[in-house]
């Protein structure tokens, strides 16, 4: 994956994937890895991300605080304690938004 650098769009949902490095993926708007077994997942290199589904996990936290472009987060179903938001600061669209 580190050698996809201009990739935008990752689908990778029930894979039963442990770890997922995205770190060199720059160019990435779109995540969904879902359905896994991840319980750790690194965004913070990816200013462009826009959309972003991590749900059914093993997270036990998410930083998405310099993901600014962010218009869609679903990350339900882990075991997060805390999730700060109050960095993004769009209007969802219909449809959009957070979970």
């Amino acid at each position: 994956m580190s050698d996809c650098t201009a990739l935008e769009t990752l689908m990778c949902n029930d894979n039963d994937l442990t770890k997922l490095d995205v770190s060199k993926n720059t160019a990435l708007e779109s995540l969904y890895c879902g359905y896994n077994h991840l319980s750790e997942l690194d965004v913070s290199e990816n200013t462009t991300l826009e959309r972003l589904s991590c749900s059914d996990n093993d997270l036990t936290e998410l930083d998405v605080a310099k993901n600014t472009a962010l218009t869609y987060l679903s990350c339900s179903g882990n075991k997060l304690t805390e999730l700060d938001i109050s960095t993004e600061t769009y209007m969802p669209p219909e449809g959009g938004g957070f979970m």
